[in-house]
């Protein structure tokens, strides 16, 4: 039994070195006690206290490291995300200047055939060797018409304003064809990068599923070993030690007492000084009368207190219909797997389950992405102290809680104190008491 637990061990940590977490030395190879070494124990009470602190500390470590696992798989997750909004972004852009590319090609032809055209004119009313050339087939294409036109000595002020119209616009489809151009070459650079980091991070999430299966496997052996030898159940243990690790995660790194204040926008520029007049002449000096007193100074006005700021505006109150949708079809998803870069309806990512649950109440809260989501609510002025959250608000995790950092996870809160939220790989979409660690300070009000 106990080489069998020992070579379990060795394949969790030697999976949680694989995907980066780096579990510490101290916790690597701990001895796992067997059932005969828990049965024997139960005879003599120091030796079984002396057991459940093992066991006890054996699961601390393993919980420890099944969030760490679920945080880190979480952040690749986020990564992932971010890509292919960028992606979509430079997909959308190259569009766009394709058919601007497209646009101005159409219309520089259109304006090389009315050059034709007038060339052509040119040619009946006698426009010398270079105009027959021309039109004989000595200009291959239009920029060579167009060359060619420059040099004609018989073009009237109207006939030079159309040459210059067909110039222009064959300049500015060419200079939009580059950036068209650029824009798709910079559209597959990003696909490959996406494609790059979604593999990565699809590692990470299966290392984290396979790691969290394990712990979950030695964790019910150790619940079962601490029932029997406090003559419990191993639900009540577990029930206990979940507790316990809830009540840890909620300490380490909790977002202050009172939010730091938002940044405000940046003031306005000072508006440039107006150009001073230019000094009149002097007039000739008179003769200098006698010298007067010197007038006393006037005392100079006292300071006018400044106004006090103005409070803040109260935060929006959340539109109940929108919310109720959004928390119903939040809970709809209930069971269902994590995925990376799942939007449902089978598997869901913790932005995915965010993003539709809104989106099936008519509401846009950004893109698939949780830094994403959290940056459209500030843009939007809709943040909110984390102390003042309500049913509906969307809940942000980054490393420490800071505000700029970029967001891991996000959650919809449910009130009472509860949020639904797709956790990590491996895991359920799934209703948790709001864990406080990582807590961005601010939550998202999307309506209201």
């Amino acid at each position: 039994m106990r080489r069998r637990r020992a070579t379990l061990l060795a394949l969790l940590t030697a999976t949680s070195l694989g995907i980066g977490l780096g579990v510490t030395a101290a916790h690597a190879q701990p001895d796992f006690p067997t059932w005969e070494e828990v049965e024997a124990a139960r005879s003599d009470a120091a030796t079984a206290a002396q057991k459940v602190a093992e066991l006890e500390a054996l699961v601390a470590s393993l919980s420890s490291d099944a969030a760490a696992f679920g945080q880190l798989a979480l952040q690749r997750g986020e990564e992932y995300n971010a890509a292919v909004v960028e992606h979509e972004r430079a997909v959308e852009r190259a569009a766009r200047l394709q058919k601007q590319a497209d646009s101005a090609r159409e219309r520089a032809e259109t304006s090389a055939r009315r050059a034709g055209q007038l060339l052509a004119q040119l040619s009946r009313s006698g426009g010398g060797d270079l105009t027959l050339t021309l039109l004989g087939g000595g200009a291959s294409s239009s920029d060579e018409l167009l060359r060619g036109m420059g040099r004609l000595s018989q073009l009237s002020s109207q006939s030079s304003s159309l040459y210059g119209q067909a110039i222009t616009e064959r300049n500015v489809s060419l200079a939009l064809q580059r950036s068209a151009d650029a824009a798709a070459a910079e559209r597959d650079r990003l696909a490959e990068r996406a494609a790059s980091v979604f593999a990565a991070a699809q590692a990470r999430a299966d290392s984290s599923s396979t790691a969290a299966g394990q712990q979950s496997a030695v964790l019910d052996e150790l619940y079962a070993q601490l029932a029997a030898l406090k003559g419990t159940s191993a639900a009540v243990e577990r029930g206990y030690y979940e507790g316990l690790e809830w009540e840890r995660r909620q300490n380490a790194g909790a977002p202050p007492a009172v939010p730091p204040p938002l940044p405000s926008p940046s003031p306005a520029p000072a508006p440039a000084p107006s150009p001073s007049p230019s000094p009149l002449p002097s007039p000739s000096p008179s003769p200098a009368p006698g010298p007067s007193p010197s007038p006393s100074p006037s005392p100079s006005p006292s300071p006018s207190p400044s106004p006090a700021p103005a409070p803040p505006p109260p935060p929006p109150t959340p539109s109940p219909g929108a919310v109720q949708t959004a928390i119903a079809f939040a809970k709809a998803q209930l069971g269902k797997p994590y995925q990376l870069g799942g939007r449902g309806p089978t598997y869901w990512d913790c932005s995915g389950l965010t993003l539709m649950s809104y989106s099936a109440a008519g509401v846009s809260i950004g893109t698939h992405s949780a830094t994403n989501q959290y940056n459209t609510m500030a843009a939007r002025g809709r943040l909110v102290p984390y102390n003042q959250m309500m049913a509906g608000d969307l809940l942000f995790y980054s490393a420490g809680g800071s505000t700029g950092a970029s967001k891991y996870h996000v959650t919809l809160y449910l009130g009472g104190g509860q949020m639904i939220e797709a956790p990590y790989p491996g895991e359920t979409v799934r209703i948790k008491p709001v864990r406080y660690g990582d807590l961005v300070p601010y939550v998202g009000r999307p309506t209201g």
